[in-house]
Protein backbone atom coordinates (compact mmCIF):
# COMPACT_ATOMS: atom_id res chain seq x y z
CA UNK A 1 0.00 0.00 0.00
CA UNK A 2 2.69 2.65 0.83
CA UNK A 3 5.32 1.97 -1.24
CA UNK A 4 7.29 4.39 -2.78
CA UNK A 5 6.96 3.18 -6.41
CA UNK A 6 4.29 4.46 -8.65
CA UNK A 7 1.06 2.35 -8.61
CA UNK A 8 -2.25 2.68 -10.41
CA UNK A 9 -3.24 5.27 -7.96
CA UNK A 10 -0.40 7.66 -8.57
CA UNK A 11 -1.27 11.14 -10.01
CA UNK A 12 0.63 13.05 -12.51
CA UNK A 13 0.16 16.97 -12.54
CA UNK A 14 1.20 19.22 -14.30
CA UNK A 15 3.03 22.25 -13.07
CA UNK A 16 3.70 25.19 -13.91
CA UNK A 17 7.35 25.36 -12.66
CA UNK A 18 8.60 21.83 -12.38
CA UNK A 19 6.32 20.41 -15.38
CA UNK A 20 5.16 17.07 -14.79
CA UNK A 21 5.07 16.15 -11.02
CA UNK A 22 4.07 11.93 -10.49
CA UNK A 23 2.46 12.21 -6.26
CA UNK A 24 2.66 8.58 -5.17
CA UNK A 25 -0.14 7.18 -4.27
CA UNK A 26 0.19 7.81 -0.22
CA UNK A 27 0.40 11.62 -1.17
CA UNK A 28 -2.59 11.06 -3.68
CA UNK A 29 -5.07 9.83 -0.53
CA UNK A 30 -3.64 13.24 1.24
CA UNK A 31 -4.17 15.62 -0.93
CA UNK A 32 -7.83 14.12 -1.29
CA UNK A 33 -8.85 14.96 1.67
CA UNK A 34 -10.92 18.13 2.75
CA UNK A 35 -8.31 19.09 5.44
CA UNK A 36 -5.40 19.28 2.75
CA UNK A 37 -8.34 20.90 -0.18
CA UNK A 38 -8.11 23.63 2.01
CA UNK A 39 -4.96 24.92 0.74
CA UNK A 40 -6.17 25.71 -2.80
CA UNK A 41 -7.84 29.17 -1.46
CA UNK A 42 -5.23 30.05 1.23
CA UNK A 43 -2.72 32.67 -0.51
CA UNK A 44 0.99 31.78 -0.21
CA UNK A 45 2.04 35.29 -0.28
CA UNK A 46 -0.82 36.57 2.37
CA UNK A 47 -2.00 40.65 2.10
CA UNK A 48 0.49 40.89 -0.77
CA UNK A 49 -1.83 39.50 -3.42
CA UNK A 50 -4.09 42.66 -2.66
CA UNK A 51 -0.90 44.62 -4.06
CA UNK A 52 -0.07 42.45 -6.58
CA UNK A 53 -2.65 40.18 -8.06
CA UNK A 54 -0.43 38.69 -10.12
CA UNK A 55 1.21 36.73 -7.38
CA UNK A 56 -1.55 34.38 -7.20
CA UNK A 57 0.30 31.36 -5.74
CA UNK A 58 -1.21 29.18 -3.36
CA UNK A 59 -0.42 26.96 -0.45
CA UNK A 60 -1.73 23.81 -2.42
CA UNK A 61 0.44 24.65 -5.16
CA UNK A 62 3.38 25.28 -3.18
CA UNK A 63 2.69 22.23 -0.98
CA UNK A 64 2.67 20.05 -4.23
CA UNK A 65 5.93 21.76 -5.47
CA UNK A 66 7.80 20.97 -2.20
CA UNK A 67 6.60 17.31 -1.81
CA UNK A 68 8.15 16.92 -5.55
CA UNK A 69 11.46 18.62 -4.61
CA UNK A 70 11.74 16.88 -1.24
CA UNK A 71 11.43 13.56 -2.80
CA UNK A 72 13.88 14.30 -5.82
CA UNK A 73 16.61 15.97 -3.34
CA UNK A 74 16.44 12.97 -0.99
CA UNK A 75 16.54 10.25 -4.29
CA UNK A 76 19.69 12.45 -5.79
CA UNK A 77 21.08 12.03 -2.72
CA UNK A 78 20.65 8.59 -2.24
CA UNK A 79 21.91 7.47 -5.52
CA UNK A 80 24.82 9.68 -5.22
CA UNK A 81 25.64 8.90 -1.35
CA UNK A 82 24.59 5.05 -1.04
CA UNK A 83 26.48 5.03 2.29
CA UNK A 84 23.76 6.93 4.01
CA UNK A 85 21.24 3.87 3.06
CA UNK A 86 18.68 6.08 3.01
CA UNK A 87 15.26 3.57 2.35
CA UNK A 88 12.50 3.80 0.60
CA UNK A 89 10.50 4.74 4.12
CA UNK A 90 12.85 7.87 4.12
CA UNK A 91 11.75 8.91 0.84
CA UNK A 92 7.70 8.61 1.64
CA UNK A 93 8.51 10.79 4.73
CA UNK A 94 10.32 12.93 3.57
CA UNK A 95 7.90 13.43 0.34
CA UNK A 96 4.78 13.69 3.16
CA UNK A 97 6.54 16.46 5.47
CA UNK A 98 7.37 18.02 2.44
CA UNK A 99 3.10 17.99 1.46
CA UNK A 100 2.12 18.65 4.55
CA UNK A 101 4.74 21.45 6.03
CA UNK A 102 1.80 23.86 5.59
CA UNK A 103 -1.56 22.63 6.89
CA UNK A 104 -1.45 24.39 9.50
CA UNK A 105 -1.40 28.18 8.11
CA UNK A 106 -4.52 30.11 8.02
CA UNK A 107 -5.33 32.85 5.83
CA UNK A 108 -3.23 35.67 4.71
CA UNK A 109 0.08 33.16 5.53
CA UNK A 110 1.73 34.68 8.22
CA UNK A 111 -0.55 37.74 9.18
CA UNK A 112 -2.89 35.75 10.22
CA UNK A 113 -0.29 34.03 12.74
CA UNK A 114 0.55 37.37 14.28
CA UNK A 115 -3.62 37.91 14.94
CA UNK A 116 -3.77 34.31 15.69
CA UNK A 117 -0.62 34.59 18.43
CA UNK A 118 -1.82 37.81 20.09
CA UNK A 119 -5.71 36.39 20.82
CA UNK A 120 -4.05 32.82 21.65
CA UNK A 121 -1.85 34.79 24.11
CA UNK A 122 -4.47 37.06 25.16
CA UNK A 123 -6.35 33.87 26.21
CA UNK A 124 -3.74 32.30 28.49
CA UNK A 125 -3.56 29.84 25.91
CA UNK A 126 0.13 30.16 24.49
CA UNK A 127 1.54 31.73 21.18
CA UNK A 128 -0.04 30.17 18.21
CA UNK A 129 2.37 28.53 15.74
CA UNK A 130 1.70 27.58 12.05
CA UNK A 131 4.15 24.60 12.23
CA UNK A 132 2.46 23.08 15.64
CA UNK A 133 -1.09 23.76 14.05
CA UNK A 134 0.51 21.72 10.90
CA UNK A 135 1.06 18.91 12.89
CA UNK A 136 -1.87 19.00 14.66
CA UNK A 137 -4.29 19.09 11.70
CA UNK A 138 -1.42 16.47 9.62
CA UNK A 139 -3.05 14.31 12.73
CA UNK A 140 -6.73 14.96 12.91
CA UNK A 141 -6.17 14.41 8.82
CA UNK A 142 -5.22 11.20 8.95
CA UNK A 143 -7.59 10.03 11.63
CA UNK A 144 -10.57 11.87 10.25
CA UNK A 145 -9.84 10.24 6.79
CA UNK A 146 -9.20 6.60 8.00
CA UNK A 147 -5.72 6.85 6.46
CA UNK A 148 -3.57 4.10 7.31
CA UNK A 149 0.13 5.13 8.24
CA UNK A 150 1.69 1.88 10.41
CA UNK A 151 4.30 3.05 13.27
CA UNK A 152 7.63 2.83 11.10
CA UNK A 153 5.72 6.03 8.59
Amino acid sequence: FFSTSMSKTAKVINDPVHGHITLPDYCVEIVDTPQFQRLRELKQMGAAYFVFPGASHNRFEHSIGVCHLAGEMLTQIRERQPELCITDIDIKRVRIAGLCHDLGHGPFSHSFESWASKISSDKGLGIWHHEEMSQKLFRYLIDDNDIDLSEED
